[in-house]
């Protein structure tokens, strides 16, 4: 299982996500969190649409009670979306990149 926030989906993530299939069946687990660019839904219709995924489920939180194990790298996905973000508002207001604007 894989989990992330996935938001956004980046190519390096669904590489991830080929990377961990390896002949078995894949569920991606999709955390919501109140800052997230892309609504809950729409990241879960994304990860789903990829064809390593085989199953995807949507949480408010990795469950730390799980009897499988969990591919999770919350602190790069967290990153990424940062990243994205400065991207954006250096490519549209060159003024605010690294001003810390969301």
């Amino acid at each position: 299982m894989a989990a992330g926030y996935f938001d956004p989906l980046t190519a390096e993530q669904a590489v991830r996500l080929a990377n961990l299939k390896g002949g078995r069946r894949l569920l991606a687990l999709v955390l919501d969190r109140s800052d997230a660019l892309l609504p809950v839904d729409a990241r879960t219709t994304l990860i789903a649409a990829l064809r390593e995924v085989d199953a995807v489920a949507k949480a408010s939180e990795l469950p730390d009670d799980l009897a499988v194990e969990v591919d999770a790298d919350l602190a790069s996905d967290e990153e990424r979306s940062r990243d994205f973000v400065e991207f954006v508002l250096a490519r549209q207001m060159p003024a605010a990149a690294g001003a810390g604007c969301r």
